[in-house]
């Protein structure tokens, strides 16, 4: 609570402010442009009212007072708030200030939601905070996925249908779609979306033991976990912050740090690692021996050792610092740890990896340019070692 502002010796009952919308400690104050346009609003109103104060001296101090401490917490917010445009955001991924429709299985309809900052959020228009659980499940994922969230009511089976990143195109899409239909009579299981590989639906709900009946389908493929949180740092790599993977590759720019091995044989030829195909970033492309990001609280060198253990089964090697350097994409921007090693011993490439094989530096030469490396590796290689 925040108390109004009172003289030293003041008798008149103080007014107590509440709270702006909780913001866990620690968190990015992401607003979206219309939620910073909210907030400039809501301040001028503040000031009016504050201006236009009546009653006798008593009454209007306690009103300033009041107003003051309003205004001294939406300032606090104006102050540390971040404004993302998202428009520069990838256009199929759930992240901050986009529209989502999902399917909730044993429910006849969609809902569509949108996700947003603190002081945005209104559960009752459809707008959820980027921290909410359900936020938090869906972020990071496409069109088609299918998740089991677990939210504080229990756990709901949800697809998403859509992304947007405007109501428009949500809300034209709402009007295209056709009359639902009434589940059948004989129905007691329960109605659920509709899902089939890549084009979900809940026009046209099934009973549970149908959809498993007819879309017996694998698990989805594997995936970056979207939250797992990440350092933010300067570029002197010391620690200002924190915040989830999802949020590091939503094109903010916040800065956070990652690892590279450069791992060569003593024939002077390098390990390269293949992306698998359902990587967000860069998929089916050659790329550094290692590379990974570092966790919040880890030591640089430990995840260097934690990624080469992980990604290519291997322990025991020496490595050796090349450079620290800050690479940008339009998705994110990293500051890259770079070593290197000379390794001659077995190595396990992990299931999270398409392949890996050893590189000739003529090989590497003859295919830069060709959209067959990484651009982050292309980049490295050029800058160290051509």
């Amino acid at each position: 609570m925040s108390r109004g502002f009172v003289k030293d010796g003041d008798q008149e009952e103080v007014p107590v402010v509440t709270p702006r919308a909780f913001l866990p400690s620690g968190a990015i104050n992401y607003v979206t442009q219309e939620g910073m346009q909210a907030l400039i609003r809501e301040k001028k109103e503040i000031i009016s009212e504050r201006e236009a104060a009546s009653g006798n001296e008593t009454d209007r101090r306690i009103t300033r007072n009041f107003l003051n401490a309003k205004l001294e917490l939406l300032e606090e917010r104006i102050r540390t708030a971040v404004v993302k445009d998202i428009k520069n955001s990838p256009q199929d991924i759930v992240g901050f200030g986009t529209w989502v429709k999902v399917g909730i299985a044993g429910v006849n309809g969609q809902k569509t939601i949108r996700i947003t900052g603190a002081d945005e959020a209104d559960p009752v228009k459809g707008k959820i905070s980027y921290f909410s659980p359900m936020a938090i499940a869906l972020a990071g994922h496409k069109t088609g996925d299918r998740l089991k969230i677990t939210l504080p009511a229990g756990t709901e089976d949800i697809t998403i249908i859509s992304i947007s990143h405007t109501a428009e195109k949500i809300t034209a899409e709402k009007a295209k779609a056709p009359a639902r239909q009434k589940a059948s009579p004989t129905d007691n299981t329960g109605a659920t979306s509709q899902a089939h590989t890549g084009n979900i639906s809940a026009d046209k709900p099934i009973t549970a033991k149908e959809q498993r009946a007819q879309d017996p389908k694998p698990a989805p493929p594997q995936k970056d976990n979207a939250n797992e949180i990440f350092p933010i740092v300067n570029e002197r790599g010391i620690t200002i912050g924190r915040a989830a993977r999802w949020q590091c590759h939503d094109c903010t720019k916040l800065l956070h740090p990652v690892v590279h091995l450069h791992l060569f044989n003593t024939k002077g030829e390098l390990y390269l690692q293949k992306r698998p195909q359902w990587k967000d970033i860069q998929p089916g492309k050659w790329d550094t021996s290692v590379g990974g990001h570092v966790s919040f609280g880890e030591k640089i060198e430990a995840a260097l050792k934690r990624e080469s253990a992980e990604e290519l089964g291997i322990e025991d090697f020496i490595p050796v610092f090349i450079k620290r350097y800050v690479f940008e994409s339009r998705r994110e921007k990293e500051l890259v740890h770079s070593y290197k090693t000379i390794y001659d011993g077995e190595i396990h490439p992990s299931a999270e990896l398409d392949s890996g094989r050893f590189w000739s530096r003529e090989e590497i030469l003859d295919n830069l340019g060709k959209k067959v490396f990484t651009p982050n590796f292309e980049s490295e290689y050029k800058m160290l070692f051509k």
